[in-house]
């Protein structure tokens, strides 16, 4: 069973049907420049994640080849 408990309004928590709603908050951007800023935006993030990746590839190389290979076999 539902909880109809009623909670009291929290100050500067707006109601949900405002974000339906244009405000004095409106950046005025239309839907066609949020879609091409939305499909650019992913780039910074894969570059950042792909130049993370390859260092950590490179770090591990760098320590397989002068750590592990210098000590020789184990046995």
């Amino acid at each position: 069973m539902p909880s109809t408990t009623q909670f009291p309004p929290v100050p500067g928590v707006r109601k949900p049907e405002a974000a339906l709603t244009p405000t004095d908050d409106d950046d005025g951007l239309s839907p066609e420049a949020i879609d091409a800023a939305l499909k650019q935006t992913p780039r910074g993030a894969y570059a950042i994640a792909g130049t993370a990746v390859g260092l950590l590839m490179l770090a591990w190389l760098a320590i397989y080849l002068f750590v592990f290979l210098p000590r020789g076999s184990v046995g």
